[in-house]
């Protein structure tokens, strides 16, 4: 089944958000201020905890998101 097949309206609503590189820090409680910080890391935003390159999230920033309905031929 496709998107075009449904005879309703589709919508994403997941609650991913392509903030500002500031959005995962500026409301840390104060004890925490300084323990996390974006870094541009070989060309690619990273986050840094506690002085240590994170690589949990790959794309902490979501700078580079794929294409809207590019899975949609794998998911059919």
């Amino acid at each position: 089944m496709s998107f075009s097949d449904f005879d309703h309206p589709v919508f994403d609503c997941d609650f991913h958000f392509y903030e500002e590189a500031d959005s995962f820090t500026r409301y840390l409680p104060e004890q925490y201020h300084g323990l996390v910080r974006i870094a541009d890391v070989d060309g690619r935003r990273k986050m840094i905890i506690r002085g240590r390159v994170s690589d949990y999230i790959p794309n902490p920033t979501f700078e580079v998101v794929a294409e809207p309905g590019s899975a949609a031929e794998y998911f059919s």
